[in-house]
């Protein structure tokens, strides 16, 4: 009964070392000796270490401690470097990767917010495939743990997909331990056993120690759950006897084997499993409790069940309630819940069981078969201990046929032993057989229930097919129903739904400038509330179909998309920007020239605008002249006027743009470009403020300040000949270079976000999004021409767009789409030597079993990626799907260890 994410953490390769003593260290980090690097690290007094080489004694330090079951100590190391690293973003990033996976075993969500807004921050500093990646996958990974079974599927393949490239086997390891976790809480059995025995194949020949064992262990609880329990014990015993190093990964081992005892029904040898689990438990310096010791709360209630020891339950669910909630442990939450409902059941105390299966039914996840599948059986086992057999016997029906679907055959015997023992303790021994449904009814019902999910653009038919679902299933009396016209109009339409005090469910669908409310009220009994959240759910699938979204809740720690922003041009938020930012806010009050230097792009002229909006002359014009848009012999005129008549083809008077920023800011753009022979007027402008118009017969005193930007590198053309030296170093007084768009690539999304929102406007486009490829496919570009080039693809790919979509990498021309679409070419299967048949089977168990082998082959030929092995065998990806569900396919035992 335990759905957990596999045993395993997921971790990438850590910074690369150039001292060979750290060579060393990392080698024995690999191999795991963690008490060995533990021990040499004590005292590094009499190490010669750089900084980036301590940094990396700190980090290595770090994570063995962790092992050791020191967190405390590790996550103060892991801190400390992080800090130490703050001047190396490669490395930061690694190391604030360590330390996120970390707290996020033993920190609430609300608490993890800010690290992953700053790991997220420094993957997108970074801006390559593999920061990016690694990013996905800790996002992933905490999903899972929380029970967002769609969300973290969605991470998984943004990671995935940029993992593969930029591979490296640390983070391919991690990539298979986190998906493998999300297919075995999904239901998806075979596919998860795939992935461990891929990832312990990758990581044997490598000799990486954690994720060797780390595989191994969930080899162990895959085999456990497909009932081989014998193939189970090898794999975990070995483990045990080799994992004394790294705590966490030992105390899942022997967790599971307990789960394999129970399933045997050797209690005994389960209770020797558990002892241990807590003697290794004992031995951790945590600084709350971890995932893995509430996981381990359901073993020990699966334990005190056979034991019927149900008082002992209920306590331990009444102690892990409060933090499972807090945690948003969803998944593990239901689980919890079903055991202290069943353990209440079998005391007697139905209202208090039927109460907690409630909570149960509204914690329950979407895309987690697991938990499903012990919800339904413990609906049975409270229906029928409450009401007799047959008031549970459809539950235990619905939940049965889910465990044969999926091969579960661990929860096929527990819920068979269930059935088995309060039918043969009921004077109603014979259950009555289910009645077949209308099929009128079903069909009006899976009408509505379809229209619902595609009606999320339509507010009021969405609202009308719910109320009438709702209508067929409850009582019209128990429901409330208002329409309202006129609200503040949103693009979006989104779905929400609140429990009242008194048990009552509110629905509230929004769109347009619509909003429908339906409540319902006196919730009678535990169908009628699954009803509600069903419908509910379907809502809830319904807008976010129509927003072209898939996320579970609202409650995911990423957001979907970017939501489109308007900060003007003030987007500037890299270190290096906020620190230029800082400057330019101080040489703005005063009345310095001040040199902007950087490619073309990059945003000279917003900075030069911030300038003066932040000068003593703000309320002053801002007047921008472009160096190299007026011809050689006109550019002094330009500049500093002339008189009528001065020159042939002067008939009026020209004031000159010097004179039109006066008591405001000149912006001298591309000042290289400058004519040579007005170079020296305007140094003595500089110099006196005077200028000399052209005819006229007296210099005139102007007060402008100024600002110039340039592309060129003007050192170089001083060396040319091109550029006087003089005014180089009075438009030099202050000088501030920006940095390219690719040294700052932190600033894409928020730029993205701005310009999104922009030219939206500009395109009378509503509701536009942008989508989480779309922008890792930003990140992944160089952009040569910086801004101006990441202004221009987003105004391209909003006016392609149609309203409310979100932008994906496929909006995007090819050039800047073409890192993002890279793909590593899938692994060449090596030559199979064939498949050995016994001629003692019958015709239909050989060929059961060649299916089952060509199945497996293909899958582990392609990486497990299901449309590729469709392929190989000659089947549609649904023929290929139903096949292995219909047939249950288990694995054969695997006989090789994992030494």
């Amino acid at each position: 009964m335990n759905e957990a994410p596999l045993r395993g953490e997921a971790r990438s390769v850590y910074p690369v070392a150039p001292d060979p003593r750290l060579h060393e260290l990392d080698a024995l980090y690999r191999t795991g000796r963690v008490a060995q690097l533990v021990q040499e690290t004590q005292d590094l007094t009499s190490w010669s270490l750089t900084a980036e080489s301590r940094t990396h004694v700190q980090f290595l330090r770090g994570v063995a401690l962790f092992d050791l079951g020191d967190a405390v100590a590790s996550i103060d190391h892991l801190q400390r470097a992080c800090d130490e690293a703050s001047h190396t973003p490669s490395t930061r990033f690694e190391v604030a990767f360590a330390l996120f996976l970390r707290l996020s075993d033993l920190l609430v969500p609300a608490e993890l917010i800010s690290k992953l807004a700053e790991l997220r921050q420094l993957a997108w500093r970074l801006g390559n495939a593999r920061s990016l990646g690694a990013l996905h996958l800790a996002v992933s990974r905490l999903e899972g743990i929380r029970g967002n079974c769609i969300e973290a599927h969605r991470h998984i393949e943004m990671s995935r997909r940029l993992v593969e490239q930029s591979p490296t086997d640390a983070l391919l390891c991690s990539l298979d331990q986190v998906e493998g976790s999300l297919e075995l809480t999904g239901g998806n059995l075979i596919r998860s056993r795939v992935l461990a025995e891929r990832c312990l194949n990758r990581a044997k020949p490598l000799n990486y120690n954690k994720y060797v064992l780390g595989s191994a262990t969930n080899i162990g609880l895959v085999a456990v759950c497909l009932g081989q329990t014998g193939h189970a014990r090898r794999y975990l015993n070995e483990v045990i006897s080799r994992s004394d190093s790294i705590t966490y990964v030992k105390f899942g081992a022997l967790d599971t084997l307990v789960l394999a005892e129970l399933h045997d029904g050797d209690v005994r040898a389960a209770q020797e499993a558990l002892r241990s689990c807590a003697a290794v438990a004992a031995g951790d310096r945590l600084p709350a409790r971890s995932w893995y010791d509430l996981a381990h709360q359901l073993t020990r209630c699966a334990l005190e069940e056979r034991l019927g020891n149900w008082a002992e339950i209920v306590e331990i669910a009444n102690e892990t309630e409060p933090e499972l909630d807090r945690r948003q442990y969803k998944a593990l939450r239901t689980s919890m819940l079903c055991a202290q409902a069943r353990a209440l059941g079998r005391l007697g105390e139905h209202t208090r069981a039927q109460a907690i299966l409630t909570i149960a039914v509204r914690a329950c996840p979407r895309g987690a078969v697991d938990p499903l599948i012990v919800l339904e059986a413990t609906k049975g086992v409270c229906s029928s201990l409450a009401k007799g057999p047959s008031a549970g016997a459809v539950h235990f029906d619905r939940a049965l046929a889910a465990c044969r679907a999926i091969g579960h055959r661990y929860h096929e015997r527990w819920i068979d032993r269930d059935r088995a023992a309060i039918l043969a303790s009921s004077h109603d021994t014979v259950a009555v057989p289910r009645r077949p449904i209308d099929t009128t009814a079903a069909a009006l019902l899976l009408t509505d229930a379809a229209t619902i999910v595609g009606a999320g653009h339509s507010i009021e038919l969405l609202a009308h097919r719910a109320a009438s679902l709702l209508e067929d299933t409850i009582s019209e009396a128990q429901l409330d129903i208002s329409s309202e016209s006129g609200c503040e109009y949103q693009a979006t339409p989104s779905s929400s739904s609140e429990v009242g005090a008194d048990g009552s469910v509110e629905l509230e669908l929004r769109g347009s400038d619509r909003r429908v409310t339906i409540r319902v009220r006196q919730l009678r009994d535990l169908d009628e509330i699954a009803v509600v959240k069903s419908v509910a759910d379907l809502a809830q699938m319904a807008v976010h179909r129509a927003a072209g979204t898939e996320q579970e809740d609202d409650e995911t720690l990423w957001p979907r998309t970017l939501l489109p922003s308007d900060e003007g041009d003030t987007v500037f938020r890299s270190p290096r920007m906020a620190e230029l930012l800082t400057i330019a806010m101080r040489l703005a009050a005063t009345d310095l020239p001040v040199l902007l230097t950087g490619e073309t792009g990059t945003g000279k002229e917003v900075f030069a605008r911030l300038i003066h909006e932040h000068s003593r002359v703000k309320r002053g014009p801002f007047m921008p002249f472009n160096c190299s848009s007026v011809p050689k012999d006109l550019a002094e005129s330009q500049l500093f006027g002339h008189r009528r008549g001065a020159f042939t083809g002067a008939n009026d008077s020209y004031l000159g743009v010097v004179r039109a920023a006066e008591r405001g800011t000149l912006f001298l753009d591309e000042v290289g470009d400058l004519e040579l022979m007005t170079q020296p007027k305007l140094l003595r402008f500089l110099e006196s403020g005077e200028i000399h118009p052209v005819g006229e017969l007296r210099p005139l005193q102007v007060a402008v300040r100024i600002v110039a930007a340039t592309n060129a590198d003007l050192e170089e053309l001083i060396a040319q000949g091109r550029f006087r030296a003089d005014l180089f170093y009075r438009l030099g007084v202050a000088r501030l270079t920006l940095p390219p768009l690719r040294e700052r690539k932190d600033e894409i999304p928020a730029f993205a976000s701005m310009f999104l929102s922009r030219f939206s406007r500009e395109c009378h486009r509503k509701g536009l999004r942008l989508g989480d490829d779309f922008v890792a496919a930003l990140l992944l570009y160089d952009w040569p021409g910086n801004i101006r080039e990441l202004a221009n693809e987003i105004r391209r790919a909003v006016a392609m767009a149609s309203d409310t979509d979100t932008l994906t990498s496929a909006a995007l021309t090819g050039a800047i789409a073409d890192r993002w679409n890279a793909r590593t070419p899938a692994p060449i299967a090596k030559p199979s030597s064939g498949v050995h048949i016994s001629l003692d089977l019958t015709l239909p168990q050989a060929v059961s079993e060649l299916e089952e082998r060509f199945i497996q082959h293909a899958l582990a030929a392609t990486g497990g990626r299901v449309t590729e092995a469709a392929q190989l065998l000659g089947l549609s990806r649904k023929g290929l799907f139903l096949k292995r569900r219909r047939r249950g396919l288990r694995d054969a035992a695997d006989e090789e260890s994992i030494g």
